[in-house]
């Protein structure tokens, strides 16, 4: 769907600058529990609610890298619910979402949209986005154990959301507050090369019925009308450290904190 245009970081830096976002889209939330104490050995992987997706990280991620996804990915998403917010503009809006993520200094190596369905008459959001992502993952062509690593991580993060109350008022909030009608998990690594890797399952939904919670609760699957976004990317760095600041400052100091982090430990 998306094809990486060539850009120099003067054109990229200019695009930045004329697109056009809502700076307090996004509600502030705290932190739900405590991260690792000084005593713990190994970092545990972390998680994010960043507008209306949850991004787990693997462990290993360096604070820096894991503030450019939060912040590029939230960038990109206030842009397209700017540009393309009716309902019927998800092909649009996903198109906007994936050029914009390029324009901040990622490599889209695969970007998918399609109608899709659930598999049987009930099923829950969180285990549909769970299957896109693990389809996107596969999709990249990733080692074995990366990819399952990466589910892994945002399998873990759903879990913990789903036991944790305030992030998830906050996620429920986001979602039913834009127009948009869609959320995404994504999953992220720093690998040993140091390349940052984002994989992400989108999901977009028309609903027909009053459903006033989004994930872990059956919906009915003849109620609902469903899209699906795979995408794959790579952060190129050097453009990153070019867009850092711009990016930063359009979003504001509050937008930028607009995050609910929580730690994850591996069971």
């Amino acid at each position: 769907m998306q094809t990486n245009t060539v850009l120099s970081i003067a054109e990229r830096l200019e695009r930045l600058n004329n697109y056009n976002i809502t700076a307090d889209q996004v509600v502030l939330a705290p932190r739900s529990f405590s991260g690792v104490t000084a005593f713990d050995v190994e970092q545990p992987d972390q998680a994010a609610i960043v507008g209306e997706a949850i991004i787990a990280f693997v462990s290993g991620m360096s604070e820096q890298n894991q503030a450019d996804v939060r912040n590029t990915y939230l960038f990109a998403t206030l842009v397209a619910n700017q540009e393309h917010p009716l309902e019927s503009q998800g092909k649009e809006w996903y198109k906007t979402f994936l050029t914009v993520m390029q324009d901040c200094g990622w490599a889209i190596l695969k970007g998918y949209y399609d109608s899709t369905q659930a598999s049987g008459k009930s099923f829950t959001m969180d285990q549909l986005a769970l299957t896109i992502l693990g389809s996107a993952a596969a999709a990249a062509a990733l080692p074995g154990p990366t990819s399952a690593l990466l589910l892994k991580v945002a399998t873990d993060a759903m879990a913990s959301l789903q036991n944790s109350e305030k992030p998830l008022q906050v996620f429920d909030k986001n979602v039913k507050n834009k127009a948009n009608g869609g959320f995404a998990v994504g999953s992220c690594i720093e690998t040993p090369d140091k390349e940052v890797i984002l994989t992400m399952g989108a999901v977009r939904f028309i609903n027909r019925v009053n459903q006033t919670k989004v994930l872990f609760v059956n919906w009915d699957s003849s109620s609902v009308d469903l899209y699906k976004g795979e995408s794959h990317m790579t952060m190129v760095p050097f453009i990153i450290a070019k867009t850092r600041d711009l990016i930063s400052g359009a979003l504001g100091d509050r937008a930028v904190t607009n995050v609910s982090r929580w730690a994850l430990k591996l069971k």
